[in-house]
């Protein structure tokens, strides 16, 4: 009776944890040549109800592999089994020697929960010199190969560097016997602070109202691209030019709110789902995105400018 009874612990202990969601890599080869090319294929597989958040890749992985190719991300269907993400990755190498190449970190959402993350296995390639066959005769170099001067083409390049300089001349006389104008200075203009024009385009954003049309990518591309610029310009942060990753944990860095990280964690995310997820969302949640970028404005706006008279903070 005991021994049944440890046994039904130790099934329900593997059969829950069998059911995880998942993420692998492959590589085509694990021992290439100098500059040859290999594929990796990537593949994360949600549980039921879950959304993908799929790792972006710049020009190289690592100091020792380039990306020569990235291939759109597929899915697989299957018949009552979670829906199968994957890409293919060409990259190649043009250092020798055993290299690792940097892990992949996949993202698995599900909407009212918190995102869990799995890694994939760090994979080993080995790229290999192309050997001299020292057997052979050594052949000499060739010797530099003459060419005649071509006279006329020197005489096309000093004819027209003249011709260049006759006219360089006329304009230069002509443009002297006229009086130079009087500038008037124009009046000092105050720049418009970044916090408002940055809620001048959420404001367009919203009117625009993209998502109506079947247009949610550009509709999460235009916001997040005002969100970028409003961070590089009144927190001085590279967001422009960063991942949502690495947006998240610079504004952590530098001691932003707790709401206006949380707010920008959910823009962010959200973002990512329907650009590299092809994901989807209700119109309430894109509505709910802009709100959350005028929270995070209002949050990180200079408090002088909030308090300025005549001003009156926008609605969140």
């Amino acid at each position: 009776m005991k021994n049944a009874w440890l046994l039904s612990l130790l099934f329900l202990f593997f059969g829950s944890s069998v059911v995880a969601q998942k993420a692998s890599v492959q590589a085509g080869s694990y021992r290439i040549r100098l500059g040859e090319q290999i594929e990796l294929n990537l593949q994360a597989q949600p549980l039921d109800g879950q959304k993908v958040i799929w790792p972006t890749f710049p020009d190289s992985l690592g100091p020792y592999f380039d990306i020569v190719r990235r291939d759109t991300l597929d899915t697989l269907s299957l018949p009552d089994k979670p829906l199968i993400y994957s890409q293919k990755i060409i990259i190649t190498s043009f250092d020798s020697g055993r290299h690792v190449l940097p892990v992949f970190d996949f993202g698995f959402f599900k909407p009212g929960g918190d995102t869990q993350s799995v890694i994939t296995d760090a994979l080993s390639i080995e790229v290999l010199v192309e050997r001299v066959d020292t057997t052979k005769a050594i052949k000499d170099i060739r010797g530099l190969a003459t060419v005649p001067p071509d006279y006329w083409q020197y005489l096309m390049y000093a004819g027209l560097a003249i011709l260049l300089a006759l006219i360089a001349y006329l304009v230069w006389r002509r443009l002297s016997k006229h009086k130079k104008p009087v500038v008037v200075a124009k009046p000092d203009v105050a720049p418009v602070p970044a916090w408002e024009l940055a809620l001048t385009a959420l404001s367009t954003i919203e009117q625009e109202a993209l998502w109506k049309q079947r247009k949610e990518k550009a509709f999460h591309s235009a916001l997040t691209e005002v969100m970028r610029n409003y961070i590089e310009a009144q927190l001085k942060l590279p967001a422009p030019e960063s991942t949502s990753d690495e947006i998240l944990v610079m504004l952590r860095n530098a001691s932003v709110a707790p709401e206006a990280l949380d707010a920008m964690r959910r823009v962010l995310l959200l973002a990512d789902l329907v650009k590299f997820a092809k994901g989807t969302a209700l119109p309430s949640e894109h509505e709910l995105s802009v709100q959350l970028c005028r929270q995070f404005i209002e949050l990180t706006k200079p408090q002088l400018a909030a308090s300025e008279p005549g001003k009156e903070a926008a609605d969140v």
